[in-house]
């Protein structure tokens, strides 16, 4: 009975760390006091990969990874600064550093965005001169166009009417969410750079459509690890 008392308890305090998606290291965060010390957010490991454009060659891919890169950055930054005010009350206060800074001071070592995508947090956090760093990596596995999504969704919504309507196809104004244009994962830790601690992490994989983007995936994703990670930005 004892036995299936304590697997009770075990399960329950899995759902519910799974439930909100993010990872909080309590017993961490119970003994540190982060309030005042530098976050830094890395530049973002991005990867493209899946059913590429037609005619797109690896010059494009680099490109749209460093472009996209600095673009997803600053997202998690502007997260920070949007939610500063609404930090919940168990969320220390931490000064967000600013990109340009990050990235400036990572290049002035000789330190590209992609190249930092290899080297350990920690030592980029040194570099910068940060207390905690967030590194993120995204992967988009592209599997169709835009178009075609659409067309999928056309497609699937004539259908569910025909079938719901035994067999009259009728007329619709919602068109279905269509097939996916993205298999998008979004990874995020946080860390402390003196002892490599992970503080607060999120792991979550997202579909994007024509209506979804991968970019509302990856912004509700940051936003997610924001709301719920150990830290929100001073305001």
């Amino acid at each position: 009975m004892k036995y299936l008392f304590f697997a009770g308890v075990a399960i329950v305090v899995v759902l519910q760390a799974c439930s909100n998606e993010v990872y909080n290291n309590e017993s961490y965060i119970r003994t540190s006091n982060l309030n005042g010390r530098k976050l830094a957010i890395l530049p973002v490991d991005v990867e493209f990969t899946g059913r590429l454009p037609k005619g797109y060659t690896l010059d494009n891919k680099k490109d749209t990874e460093d472009r996209e890169s600095t673009e997803i950055q600053n997202m998690v930054y502007r997260e920070y600064l949007f939610r500063a005010k609404n930090g919940r009350k168990k969320q220390q206060s931490v000064e967000v550093m600013n990109i340009e800074q990050v990235n400036s001071k990572l290049r002035s070592k000789g330190i590209d965005p992609r190249e930092s995508w290899n080297i350990s947090p920690d030592s980029l956090g040194k570099l910068v001169g940060a207390d905690m760093v967030m590194r993120v990596r995204v992967k988009k596995d592209r599997i169709m166009s835009n178009a075609a999504s659409i067309g999928v969704g056309v497609a699937t919504t004539v259908l569910e009417n025909i079938f719901s309507r035994g067999g009259s196809s009728g007329t619709s104004t919602n068109v279905g969410t269509g097939g996916k244009t993205y298999n998008i994962y979004f990874d995020a830790t946080l860390s402390d750079v003196k002892s490599g601690t992970v503080i607060s992490k999120i792991s979550k994989n997202g579909d994007a459509s024509w209506n979804h983007s991968p970019e509302d995936v990856i912004r509700n994703s940051s936003g997610k690890m924001v709301r719920k990670g150990a830290v929100h930005a001073q305001y």
